[in-house]
């Protein structure tokens, strides 16, 4: 069966289902009650499942379960192999041959083809940021009836580790005919090879997988993405839950077998309830951007300094996150747990918050009291919560600062605009290399127009061994540390909630539903 996304459901004009046969229609609705599906109230609904196009961690989080690729990450983040079998690098690390594991099937019945992995990763090299910025002038070719082979410009060191499961825009492999109709836009077709096949998806109320039964296995012990993925019950149900309260609420009653993520302020509920665990993992670096694209007091590195030692971080955490368990301070571009990234630059909980100096450099940088639009989206928990006591912060400085909320949609808008806005607060998500940062990015909206970055960044995607690409960190972060691209303010972790009915899941990112293990 195969599952086409309407374009004009894609475009959000219908409120029922996108398309497709639904098996809630001839099965009736999951639930937590039944043994064989797996029900979760997720936070946000992504506006596509294309990973190659779309950034929204959301989708990728979601697609994981449907597409696959070339290799995986086990449990301790080691490259094992996935819809490749096995592969090679020559010498020089120019060239790598990939042996395609036999017998794969898409959802559609298709058997797996170089082809459609050549047609996906050029796409994908296209139009992510990870491949644009790893794969920039590599080709992909054919030999033989089932072996594929990457030819670089170069040698890099992370090529096997960007074509693994990423947190956003993971490296999928879709039919060559659905990358041919998407082109540059989302894809309608929703076709993998994974473990679950896509069934029904209602806009902005849920999404509906059914296992796979001709699922190829990786074989192996399943670890992280890796090994054998097959799911041992059948269905598996998305519910976008929008409100945290209510999330919290259908989990307690049994509606839900897992909350992701679910509300700091209900973490104390839900430990006090003995059927119910909670969890975490990892979620995203908060940063206070600048608007570099826009004239103003933040060209002035001395007015970027005094926002950098005046603000007062821990607030914000707390603000945020509630609990110490769920934040730490960071000052760094890469999160702690990242160890492969680490430098001795700067001070990794740097948190001065001394006001009277850093209003000092902002009378120094000609501060005159022009009113600075600050952008946030009330869609995000911990950009709106953290916005709000940032503000407050900023005045204390001396800053006319007016805060805009605006809903996704038209928070992304109004960033694009150049003008509309002087500074953002940003919920940056885990990357696999500093290079794929998109606050780094020139081309993202108000990005930093640095030649000294853009030396260094060109000189990270070269580097050949780990070695090199970790003493190239080390000179990023000392460009960082003196340049002061974005504020950082810390790590915040995200809590997710079960039931006592799964009595087991494995993290990768963030939970991953086929390995959940159910009971009755």
């Amino acid at each position: 069966m195969t599952f086409r996304l309407t374009r004009r459901a894609f475009l959000g004009a219908a409120a029922l289902m996108l398309s497709a046969v639904s098996l809630a229609a001839i099965a009736g609705t999951a639930s937590a009650a039944e043994s064989n599906a797996l029900v979760i109230a997720n936070g946000s609904q992504p506006p596509s499942l294309d990973p190659h196009v779309t950034t929204i961690s959301t989708a990728n989080t979601i697609a994981r379960n449907i597409f696959e690729t070339l290799v995986s990450l086990d449990a301790d983040m080691k490259i094992q192999p996935a819809l490749a079998e096995s592969w090679t690098a020559s010498e020089d690390g120019r060239k790598y041959r990939f042996t395609l594991r036999p017998g794969v099937k898409f959802h559609n019945g298709q058997p797996l083809t170089p082809n459609d992995v050549i047609a996906s990763l050029e796409r994908w090299g296209a139009y992510s940021l990870a491949g644009k910025n790893i794969f920039q002038d590599a080709t992909w070719s054919a030999e033989g009836e089932n072996t594929v082979v990457l030819t670089l410009p170069v040698p890099r060191f992370n090529v096997l580790l960007t074509l693994a499961p990423a947190f956003t825009q993971s490296a999928v492999i879709m039919p060559a005919s659905v990358v041919k109709a998407a082109g540059n836009k989302p894809a309608t077709e929703i076709i993998g090879t994974g473990p679950f096949r896509l069934v029904d998806w209602q806009v902005d109320r849920m999404i509906e997988l059914v296992r796979n039964d001709e699922y190829t296995s990786f074989g192996g012990e399943q670890s992280g993405s890796a090994g054998d993925r097959t799911p041992k019950f059948d269905k598996l149900r998305i519910e976008f839950v929008s409100d945290e309260s209510t999330r919290t609420l259908g989990l307690s009653t049994g509606e839900y077998d897992m909350a992701n993520p679910v509300a700091f302020d209900s973490i104390s509920e839900i430990l006090s309830d003995d059927n119910l665990k909670l969890g975490s993992y990892p979620g995203v670096l908060l940063n206070l951007g600048f608007n570099y694209g826009k004239p103003g007091i933040f060209r002035d590195v001395g007015a970027r300094r005094a926002i950098n030692i005046g603000l007062e971080r821990q607030s914000i955490l707390v603000a945020t996150a509630v609990d110490r368990k769920f934040y730490r301070l960071n000052n760094h571009l890469m999160m702690l747990w990242q160890k492969q990234w680490s430098a001795d630059v700067g001070t990794t909980e740097f948190n001065p918050g001394l006001v009277g100096e850093a209003r000092a450099l902002l009378a120094a940088a000609g501060y005159d009291g022009k009113e600075l639009i600050f952008i946030t989206t009330r869609d995000d928990a911990e950009m709106y919560s953290s916005a709000i006591v940032i503000q407050q912060q900023l005045q204390a400085l001396g800053l006319n600062v007016k805060l805009e909320s605006y809903d996704w949609s038209t928070f992304v808008k109004v960033r694009a605009d150049k003008d509309a806005w002087d500074l953002i607060v940003m919920a940056a998500g885990q990357k696999a290399d500093p290079t794929q940062l998109i606050f780094l990015n020139k081309d993202f909206p108000g990005g930093a127009q640095d030649a000294t970055l853009e030396d260094i960044l060109a000189r990270f995607r070269k580097a050949e061994t780990m070695e090199q690409a970790q003493e190239l960190y080390r000179e990023l972060e000392t460009w960082n540390q003196e340049y002061i691209p974005s504020v950082r303010i810390g790590e915040i972790d995200y809590p997710f909630a079960m039931s006592k009915r799964v009595e087991a899941i494995q993290l990768q990112y963030d939970p991953i539903p086929w390995t959940a293990r159910l009971t009755n």
